[in-house]
């Protein structure tokens, strides 16, 4: 270990906040990035796309949750497009306020987001008939490609 690192230890054991931010371990957004929930349904250079169906009551909705390198954050949501050879599918995000957590551990963000969905859209997004998934927050535009 080299004299900065350990200096930097040293600051944090005595309660240095700005050294102790630098030196936490965040093994609770490792855990969900380890142990994520849903089905891998899409992948880029960046990252990928797990999906899990849920219901409450009548109603269902498409739990998503993106893990990469990429780190989002806004508060005006987010739309994702499911594009096949004949059809095509535009999701707005549920969830307004989406930001990415980030894992010093695995150097990778993940960020959870939900969707409002009819069950016709259900289908087409599990029988996975689209080839292309592309997800828009802002300016940004990440393109992943659907796993067959």
């Amino acid at each position: 270990m080299n004299l900065l690192k350990k200096l930097d230890l040293l600051l944090a054991d005595l309660g240095n906040p700005a050294a102790i931010k630098r030196n936490h371990i965040d093994t609770v957004t490792e855990s969900k990035i380890e142990n994520v929930k849903g089905e891998k349904i899409a992948s880029s250079i960046n990252g990928g796309i797990w999906a899990e169906i849920n219901e409450l009551s009548e109603y269902s909705f498409l739990d998503i949750i993106i893990i990469g390198n990429r780190k989002m954050k806004t508060f005006e949501g987010c739309e994702i497009i499911f594009q096949g050879a004949e059809k095509e599918l535009k999701l707005i995000s549920d969830t307004k306020e989406i930001e990415s957590n980030y894992s010093n551990v695995s150097n990778r963000f993940i960020t959870e987001i939900s969707f409002d969905i009819t069950n016709l859209n259900i289908d087409y997004i599990l029988d996975r008939e689209a080839e292309i998934v592309t997800l828009k927050h802002k300016k940004e535009v990440e393109i992943f490609k659907v796993l067959k």
